[in-house]
């Protein structure tokens, strides 16, 4: 498992140099993918407020509103009907990779196991808004998903009936189905918003909002694809006509050709069985967890800093329990520490130039105590040589410095955030380095979440514990580069050494370097290079989404083929016949249950058989439902026919008998290629009776 993690997360660090190349870091796209899942969300919803507006729930009056929304109005309800088709592709798309991201980098332990669940959680709510959305518009598409949905449902055991019924023929649809579509698909999505809402709701500072020149280059390419490719109905739904060629959604369909080919049941196994999987990972693969953060309250004043930094909600403020005049305390909930020690660096008792006491701060890590980082910088700071000594703060979780020179130490940290501003101030000022470099994750894409963020803040003045201005800050550099990019942060090292010799050559800071300037890498060249190539990305993005939209399409039923669908819902007989009371029976009985007849519940199991020129497809004894046997028996298949003339014989059994059949019928129909013929069963009419087709020769 920890090789396909690697694996992964090599490929995600390689696409995202390429599209931080592009893009920028503070925009790229992949150290976004939340934030994007939030905007294309919101494009979804205002944009399927106003479809809702002129949507018309009937059986006919449904597809003619659709049209008239994406012909009539183009240039309104037509752009923000592709607007909600490709942002709702494009939500799957983001959701997707951003749980494989999470999964590549071991982000679904321990308390982020909350969000690895409330993510699945919100994925499976997605797809169900999104099927529930094409039923809506009722083309042969939704026709096609209607049919196969409700045959995949019937095979749960939680349904009294067939809702497959519900979709033989023409005549059984109503316009409620319609009504009812609209509630799920208003309904789900509200959900949805609430389990998003909670997903977020253990982070602190979410971003749910991607970054503004991202925000507005997405959404113009959400425009062009709009314009040049927009979203259109397939041809009207008829259940007398079966759905042959199809294009579909392979974002959101991609399992209903599976339901035909290899069937419900193994396909709820396949589904299910990968949806438990997932589900658990965070306890099947398991890793060994850190020690979370200890409160020293002898060290706590209860400022509240630590609470303010922890990206994960996991530290807040208490009564005061040790009895100290202090009003508060600052207590770690061990459920939700991920052991980062942010909350370290942002504590001001944090500072090594403590001597008179031990360096204890308020909060820090038990594995990582900050007297033994001191103690490190005084051990090797004296074996440093050369004229640009540097000591390297690099998080476990970013590019590796492999083999420094004399000239450098390298501590490792959980997290750069846990770098108190102090200790920068304490190896420039007393000598022990020349330089200090902060070596985190990808810039805008910090394990931790905010230690890269909160770092630079507070170097920068801007939050507490603040790095002092007597700091040059020219002898500071930050370097932010992934597992991947150990040649960058061998690169940023030598630029920030060589930038250390030149300031040293002048006698002080170097042009145009000012005491407020951190170094950091130039990434502003070759920019019309870099507008081409977000251009292409974007082009390629918006491609894929487009295409899996509609193609490739999908052969529902081959040319030359019609298919039939046997139905019903019919009780047998009961298995004890009723009879009268006599008085003294009555009297026996309870006032409240004193009845004259006496019909035992239980009924005989239904026997069908479906015989088509001379062979036997169907034959099958179905059981009634209801707890008590008493409700009936529910059939229902479709089969494939070839077109043509077809002798169909049915045959039926609803009492005890022990051979023979209570109803036996033979017809003689002629179906065309792609018809659809509907077979139901009404004793009141008879017996067996077809829909969509015209019999001849009907025998008794």
């Amino acid at each position: 498992m920890k090789a396909l993690q690697a694996g992964l997360r090599a490929a995600l660090e390689f696409l995202s140099d390429l599209l931080e190349w592009a893009f920028g870091s503070r925009s790229n796209p992949l150290a976004q993918l939340g934030a994007l899942g939030w905007f294309f969300f919101w494009i979804v919803a205002a944009s399927g407020l106003y479809l809702y507006v002129f949507f018309d729930t009937g059986v006919t009056q449904a597809y003619a509103s659709v049209e008239s929304i994406t012909h009539a109005q183009w240039w309104a309800g037509g752009i923000l009907r592709s607007f909600h088709r490709y942002a709702s592709d494009a939500l799957i798309i983001v959701v997707l990779i951003h749980l494989l991201r999470e999964f590549a980098y071991d982000r679904f332990h321990g308390p982020r196991a909350f969000g690895w669940i409330t993510g699945m959680v919100a994925l499976a709510l997605a797809y169900v808004c999104g099927i529930s959305g094409y039923w809506m518009v009722w083309d042969q598409l939704a026709q096609y998903i209607a049919v196969i949905t409700s045959e995949w449902l019937d095979v749960l055991p939680i349904f009294a009936g067939s809702i497959a019924r519900n979709f033989l023929h023409s005549g059984e649809l109503s316009g409620r189905f319609f009504t009812l579509m609209v509630y799920i698909h208003i309904a789900v999505p509200l959900a949805m918003l609430a389990v998003m809402w909670l997903h977020i709701q253990r982070h602190a500072v979410s971003r749910i909002n991607p970054a503004r020149p991202l925000a507005l280059a997405t959404l113009g390419a959400l425009l062009v694809l709009a314009l040049v490719f927009p979203a259109v109905s397939q041809a009207p739904a008829n259940l007398d006509i079966a759905p042959t060629r199809l294009g579909i959604d392979w974002f959101y369909l991609l399992t209903l050709p599976g339901v035909e080919r290899w069937g419900g049941g193994p396909m709820w196994a396949l589904l299910g069985g990968t949806a438990v999987v997932l589900a658990t990972f965070p306890w099947l693969i398991r890793r060994r967890r850190p020690p979370v953060a200890v409160v020293h309250l002898d060290e706590c004043n209860g400022c509240g800093r630590c609470v303010e930094d922890c990206p994960f909600t996991a530290v807040r403020l208490g009564p005061r329990s040790d009895g100290l005049s202090y009003e508060q305390e600052a207590v770690v909930d061990p459920d939700l520490c991920v052991s980062c020690g942010i909350c370290v660096g942002a504590c001001p008792t944090s500072t090594p130039f403590r001597r008179a006491t031990a360096l204890i701060p308020g909060i820090e890590l038990p594995d990582h105590p900050l007297a033994d980082m001191r103690a490190a910088i005084l051990a090797a700071s004296p074996a440093l040589s050369g004229a640009e000594r540097v000591i390297v703060f690099r998080c476990t979780q970013s590019a590796a410095l492999a083999a420094p020179d004399p000239g450098v130490a390298v501590f490792d940290v959980p997290c750069v955030g846990e770098v108190p501003p102090s200790f920068v101030d304490f190896a420039l000022s007393r000598g022990h380095a020349d330089g200090v470099m902060l070596a985190g994750c990808r810039e805008e894409a910090c394990y931790q979440r905010l230690g890269g963020r909160w770092t630079e803040a507070r170097v920068a003045g801007t939050r507490d514990p603040r790095l002092r201005e007597r700091v040059p800050r020219e002898r500071l550099a930050f370097s932010w580069a992934a597992t991947t990019q150990r040649a960058v942060r061998l690169a940023d090292l030598a630029r920030f050494r060589a930038r250390l010799h030149a300031r040293a050559a002048a006698g002080g800071p170097t042009a145009p370097e000012t005491a407020r300037t951190v170094w950091r890498r130039n990434v502003r060249s070759l920019l019309a290079l870099r507008w081409g190539a977000q251009i292409a990305w974007l082009a390629a993005f918006v491609a894929v989404a487009g295409f899996f939209s509609i193609a490739p399409a999908h052969q529902s039923l081959a040319p030359g083929e019609a298919e039939i669908k046997l139905s019903l819902a019919h009780p047998g007989q009961r298995r004890i016949a009723c009879r009268e009371l006599t008085p003294q029976e009555l009297a026996k009985l309870p006032i409240n249950m004193r009845r004259p007849v006496n019909c035992p519940r239980a009924r005989w199991p239904v026997a069908v058989e479906l015989w088509i020129n001379g062979r036997r497809l169907l034959a099958g004894s179905y059981a009634p439902t209801g707890v008590w046997s008493d409700g009936p028996s529910v059939v229902y298949t479709r089969l494939e026919v070839p077109a043509g003339p077809l002798e169909l014989r049915l045959r039926l059994r609803d009492t005890g008998r022990p051979e023979g059949f209570d109803y036996d019928q033979s017809f003689a129909v002629q179906l065309a290629p792609a018809q659809s013929l509907a077979i139901d069963f009404r004793p009141d009419n008879g017996g067996f009776v077809l829909h969509g087709a015209t019999a001849t020769g009907a025998r008794p």
